[in-house]
């Protein structure tokens, strides 16, 4: 799979040049007498900012193919995985629900292939790396991962806003579980999507 996985090397060599930065600002001598307590505040802060490093733990893939609206197939590496959304669940339209799908379940299945078909996308793991029946579990991102445009950039949390969408948990994949029942809810009080006429 083609992971865009920050590197060690690339992030320790950041977390240094912001160590010498953080040193350099606050003028401390690294040729002082008393080398090794330089160097050892120098390990410090770097430590320091290569823990606060942005994580940007995800795989980049194409959406191949829509099954329906929370489940997609995506071309990783040259090998197309299933992929199936975390924290959401849209009506059915496919299977057994082919002939006769549950309310908006077209709608969501038509709304995933208009925004995720043929698209480049961003995929973020929660804990869990696959569901029992084999299918890869993701957050989908629209672009890089960013979480303070979370409702506008993961896919998963504009189908609950949009209204296509109810919220499904499973632990141990509850990273975003309080935020998604937030999105849920706002759209359930203003009668969005699947949620029309069901007050």
């Amino acid at each position: 799979m083609r992971k865009k996985k920050k590197k060690i090397k690339i992030k320790s060599v950041l977390a240094s040049i912001l160590a010498l930065a953080f040193l350099f600002f606050f003028q401390v001598d690294v040729n002082d007498k008393n080398v090794n307590q330089a160097k050892e505040l120098f390990q410090t802060v770097k430590s320091i900012f290569c823990s606060i490093t942005i994580d940007t733990n995800y795989e980049v893939g194409v959406v191949s193919r829509v099954v329906d609206g929370d489940t997609v197939v995506i071309t990783l590496n040259g090998k197309e995985e299933k992929v199936r959304f975390i924290g959401v669940n849209t009506p059915e339209s496919v299977g057994r629900y082919a002939k006769k799908p549950q309310p908006y379940g077209k709608e969501a299945s038509n709304y995933t292939k208009k925004h995720l078909d043929g698209k480049t996308v961003y995929l973020e793991k929660d804990v869990s790396d696959t569901d029992k029946y084999g299918r890869l579990l993701r957050y989908i991102w629209l672009e890089e991962p960013d979480k303070s445009k979370l409702e506008e950039k993961m896919y998963n949390a504009i189908l609950l806003k949009e209204g296509y969408a109810s919220v499904m948990t499973y632990p141990p994949d509850v990273k975003y579980s309080k935020i998604f029942v937030e999105i849920e809810k706002n759209a359930r009080d203003n009668n969005i999507g699947l949620w029309k006429n069901k007050k």
